[in-house]
């Protein structure tokens, strides 16, 4: 039986019998003032031992993103070469530029793709690509139809001289969340990538 139920049954029998019995009427109620005046420090002191809690609802850590973070770096970095190298962006056009022998590399578990495998072709009879932005469909392909699943966009460094090729990586963002995947292949894969703009930086010396 916890402390504070036995001192309120002792100050209940106290002023019973001091109501009962005159006789001890007095010294009764000296009983029932001490342990009135136990039974609230007793209280005082838990209440103080109690974690004190916050009325704000709790916001649950947020580990970031590795991916998102390489893409702000990447993004900076591509924005400050631009201010150096203006024409950069126009001396390959996109339509000099493409990808081939596109295939996936399937995940750990059926039916998940962890990367995209391809060949990057430069057929600028003048510049090196440098740096590529792209955009990456995932369709699932059954007999009636194929519906897209998954998609992605991204920039990333290249170094393809001028009609030659060069083979890519490209890895699924986000292929699981709390080791669950995020999209599953249940028919045929069936991979959509392509440039959305190009990058051919001139070194200054």
């Amino acid at each position: 039986m916890k402390l504070e139920a036995v001192l309120w049954i002792v100050l209940l029998g106290s002023i019973a019998t001091a109501i009962a019995s005159p006789k001890y009427r007095k010294y009764c109620l000296i009983a029932a003032g001490i342990v009135m005046a136990t039974i609230v420090a007793v209280v005082a002191l838990t209440k103080r031992d109690e974690p004190v809690k916050s009325s704000l609802p709790a916001v649950p850590a947020q580990t970031p993103a590795p991916e998102a973070s390489h893409a702000d770096f990447e993004q900076l970095h591509i924005e400050n070469l631009d201010k150096k190298d203006p024409e950069a962006k126009n001396r390959i056009a996109l339509t000099e530029i493409r990808f081939d022998q596109i295939r996936p590399e399937l995940g750990s578990d059926p039916g998940t793709i962890r990367l995209i495998r391809a060949r990057l072709y430069n057929d600028s009879q003048r510049y090196a690509l440098t740096d590529y932005a792209y955009y990456l469909a995932v369709q699932d392909c059954t007999a009636s139809a194929c519906t897209t699943v998954y998609d992605q966009r991204g920039q990333a460094a290249a170094s393809v001289p001028p009609n030659q090729a060069r083979d890519v990586v490209i890895a699924i963002n986000d292929g699981y969340t709390r080791g669950v995947a995020t999209f599953k292949i249940l028919g045929t894969p069936k991979i959509e990538l392509s440039a959305t703009s190009t990058r051919a930086f001139v070194s200054p010396y």
